[in-house]
């Protein structure tokens, strides 16, 4: 989600965010108008929210409030809680300012995202996802950097945030952001196909899988000529998991349309599951 960094001063929340005194005030406004319970939280108050931190040499004071709301637990506010919404708007916000942080905050920041990529709760973790694409939009080789100073230790939930981050259209017009999403994808279904996560936690694997049922797509209409190399070969794996990967991601329309006749072939050949 790309957010809004003009007008700051427009924001009507602006002096609640730089005054402690009115924090329980500006937080019982967002709960209001957060969309929660709910199937969709207000993405557009987040935006908002995170656009007044997309800058520069922001307040030691607007910085704590963003720790004091991505500090939130899943005991304190559990899913499709009002109170849920305070840590998506948090993290967002972290995502929106990473750019511009100095290497210190840098640090603080990532230790938010992954906490919030391994919640129990799917929109905080879906809000890192978005944090991560934040970081990517302003400037690719820094999420890269990011996500390669994770990856050999990355739980099975940081992997599927890796991977939902990658699927952000913006980010796959870059070249270079197309070609590491797919490699990524390819190692990390390779590692599924090879055991390295069978004594993991089987709804984590479930999860991670179902984004890889969506996301691989993008990756292969952005690099078709590798990506159907990727979906042939995971399709003549034999393996139920692969082959419902592909099945998922040939059904959708950016390669069916596309790319009939490789689609076509492909789903010929296929083991039905």
């Amino acid at each position: 989600m790309k957010v809004n960094s003009g007008k700051l001063t427009a924001l009507p929340f602006q002096q609640q965010i730089e005054n402690s005194e009115q924090w329980p005030l500006l937080a019982e406004d967002f709960m209001n108008r957060s969309g929660l319970p709910g199937p969709r939280a207000n993405l557009s108050l987040a935006g908002e929210f995170a656009g007044y931190y997309a800058r520069s040499g922001l307040s030691a004071q607007s910085l704590s409030l963003l720790a004091s709301w991505t500090d939130i637990s899943a005991a304190e506010a559990e899913a499709n809680d009002p109170k849920e919404y305070l840590p998506f708007c948090a993290l967002l916000a972290c995502g929106a300012y990473y750019g511009y942080a100095e290497q210190g905050e840098r640090s603080g920041i990532e230790g938010r995202l992954r906490r919030a990529m391994n919640d129990s709760r799917w929109r905080v973790r879906e809000a890192a996802a978005m944090a991560l694409q934040q970081i990517g939009e302003f400037g690719f080789g820094l999420l890269a950097g990011v996500l390669e100073s994770w990856r050999m230790e990355a739980t099975i939930l940081e992997l599927r945030t890796f991977v939902a981050a990658l699927a952000h259209p913006p980010l796959l017009k870059d070249y270079s952001c197309a070609a590491y999403s797919l490699e990524l994808s390819e190692q990390i279904l390779d590692e599924l196909l090879s055991g390295k996560y069978s004594e993991d936690d089987p709804e984590h694997l479930r999860v991670l899988s179902k984004g890889m049922e969506y996301a691989l797509s993008l990756f292969v209409a952005s690099q078709p000529d590798a990506g159907f190399a990727l979906l042939r070969r995971l399709a003549g794996s034999g393996d139920k998991r692969m082959i419902r990967i592909v099945k998922s991601n040939l059904g959708k329309k950016r390669l069916s349309q596309k790319y009939p006749e490789e689609v076509t072939e492909l789903l010929a050949g296929l083991t039905i599951v």
